[in-house]
């Protein structure tokens, strides 16, 4: 009988050591083991050590999968990091408070952010920045314009899924609600916005930006008692940022 050659019962053993790894969902093991017995056989690693490169390994990688996983559910429209924002082009902002928001002690302590500015004057940018860092921290954030929320939540109480989607936007630590201001909002439209501020009140944060400043908000709800009990809500433990200066985009087609 010809004996199995010592390769193919390497191998055999490895292909089950793989299998195994995958059945125990270690991603990240799998991902480097072959170069870990690599580099164990070259630097003559104890097995402690080479355990604790495995270990540290599928540690980094579900890490990564955390943060990929996080960002997707923040449905951000794109990227804007903090560094890339011009401070000096808007000296309304006062970029220690922006600093001091980076580090996201205000999602720790369930406090607002609220951005207040003419169309173009960066809102946005500094919002996505903001929950950028949130992700960065681990926290779950979500976007969304306050238009498509409340078409979301409006359209859950058609389909008799609303509490379902209420809690979509009661469930991340971190809500951003972006472009408040540029529609007024109907009975039941104030009624749902109120819902989600009112649920989330000391309990989860919240960044808004609008185009309008708070003396003007009774404009955009019908219904003046709610919007009372709003602004008492956001305002109540809220970092407020106005800024006066320029939209950035009418500068750049004034330069082109």
């Amino acid at each position: 009988m010809i004996g199995r050659s010592p390769l193919v019962g390497e191998q055999i053993f490895m292909d089950q050591m793989y299998k195994q790894l995958r059945d125990f969902r270690l991603a990240g093991m799998v991902k480097t083991l072959q170069l870990r017995l690599n580099q164990a056989a070259q630097d003559n690693l104890s097995c402690e050590e080479f355990l604790q490169l495995l270990l540290e390994d599928e540690k980094s990688n579900r890490e990564d999968n955390k943060r990929q996983r996080l960002y997707r559910q923040a449905h951000f429209p794109y990227q804007k990091q903090l560094e890339e924002f011009d401070f000096s082009f808007q000296p309304s902002i006062k970029k220690r408070q922006i600093l001091e928001l980076a580090n996201c002690s205000f999602i720790a302590k369930s406090q607002n952010v609220i951005f207040i500015g003419q169309t173009g004057t960066g809102k946005t940018h500094l919002a996505i920045a903001l929950g950028l860092k949130a992700l960065g921290y681990g926290y779950r954030v979500l976007f969304t314009s306050v238009w498509e929320m409340i078409s979301n939540l409006q359209a859950g109480r058609a389909d008799y899924s609303y509490r379902r989607k209420v809690e979509q936007y009661v469930k991340p630590d971190l809500l951003i609600l972006d472009e408040l201001g540029y529609r007024s909002m109907g009975e039941t439209t104030v009624e749902d916005f109120y819902e989600i501020v009112a649920k989330r009140y000391e309990k989860k944060s919240i960044i808004i930006t609008s185009n309008r400043e708070f003396t003007s908000w009774d404009k955009l709800f019908v219904d003046k008692t709610l919007t009372g009990a709003i602004i008492d809500r956001l305002i109540h433990h809220c970092h407020t940022v106005l800024i006066k200066g320029e939209s950035y985009r009418y500068q750049n087609r004034l330069k082109n």
